[in-house]
């Protein structure tokens, strides 16, 4: 039996997974067309099972390298350098590649060339997770040589180069040759109602325990399509709150929506109260004046919260962007009311 998953990537042989096929076409048609593209969407959005999902996809006809940045940190590029060569050599032996002999990340060009040459299929590189190196310098620095080299991507056989993140790609002080004007975007959206119900129904079908309509609405009006949190909740239902039960209800779901609230440390729910203390001020307008705070991506505070998935533009104005999240921000940040007994 599958389950919902609650931490990513998705394995679809072990947990309900839901298909894409909307921003699936969009991001081949970019690979398709040789493009450079970045993935931009906040934190458990489901960018690296889509990527994963994007290399089954592709690997009868290109050589996918993948390799994720998370937990490079603040290092220097020496440290880089091995760390990613590393990573570069792994991923070629999980696409069943022959092994090269990378030793300077320099020739990163020639090793492109000559892995698509021996392997005779064109190369899409897959960095993702490139925030968490935390180096701007180092991470300024690979972008130039991947730009370099994609500037001539069709003799080095690079199909493509895709970066995925929960930021845009930082652009360095009087950088002339800006490493990210040659980019397109695109991002992970949030599931459909009509994709959170496909999920639930799959777990309806499989164990023939059913989710009250009621609660399916809850669930969605809550999460707001928020894979994470929409699994999260699922889990917590089927394997908590309503185990071995027949009908999951409303009641049920009262009781997990509390625990989400005031019980559990989820991290959905507390990386967002961690991102929304370091724009406390603009939050707790946004929370108590509503309509009051214009939506304006060029704002730097605003374009913070917005890539880490607190708010979203509602007809100009800033809004909080799942209602869960309202909920949890609104308890934590509701100014304390001095009780005056005399």
């Amino acid at each position: 039996m599958r389950i919902f998953c609650t931490s990513g990537p998705v394995d679809k042989k072990t947990c309900y997974y839901i298909e894409r096929p909307d921003i699936m076409e969009e991001a081949l048609d970019h690979i398709e067309n040789w493009r450079y593209f970045n993935i931009i969407s906040p934190e458990e959005s489901g960018k690296t099972t889509f990527l994963k999902t994007l290399i089954e996809n592709l690997r009868n006809k290109y050589l996918t390298i993948y390799i994720s940045l998370n937990g490079y940190g603040k290092i220097g590029y020496d440290e880089f350098k091995k760390k990613f060569i590393n990573d570069f050599r792994k991923s070629l032996k999980e696409m069943g590649a022959d092994e090269l002999k990378i030793k300077n990340l320099k020739r990163i060009n020639n090793i492109i060339l000559e892995i698509a040459e021996k392997e005779n299929k064109e190369i899409i590189l897959m960095v993702d997770d490139f925030e968490k190196l935390k180096t701007l310098e180092v991470l300024n620095e690979f972008l130039h040589t991947i730009r370099a080299m994609f500037h001539m991507k069709k003799e080095y056989k690079l199909r493509s180069v895709i970066f995925s993140g929960a930021k845009y790609i930082p652009i360095m002080p009087d950088d002339k040759g800006s490493p990210y004007n040659i980019a397109e975007h695109m991002e992970i959206p949030y599931f459909t109602k009509e994709q959170v119900y496909d999920l639930l129904s799959q777990h309806e079908t499989e164990t023939g325990q059913i989710f009250d309509e009621k609660v399916k609405e809850l669930i969605w009006h809550n999460a707001a399509g928020q894979p994470g949190l929409t699994n999260g909740l699922a889990y917590d239902l089927v394997m908590k709150k309503a185990k071995g039960e027949k009908i999951i209800t409303e009641k049920h779901f009262e009781k997990t929506l509390y625990d989400y609230m005031y019980v559990y440390i989820d991290k959905n729910i507390a990386n967002i109260i961690n991102k929304a203390k370091n724009e406390k001020d603009l939050i707790m307008k946004i929370l108590f004046e509503p309509n009051n705070v214009e939506f304006n991506i060029y704002d730097e505070n605003i374009k913070f919260l917005y890539l880490n998935g607190l708010i979203d533009n509602c007809n100009g104005k800033c809004c909080v962007r799942v209602p869960l999240y309202y909920k949890a921000l609104y308890a934590r940040f509701k100014p304390k009311v001095n009780i005056d007994n005399s």
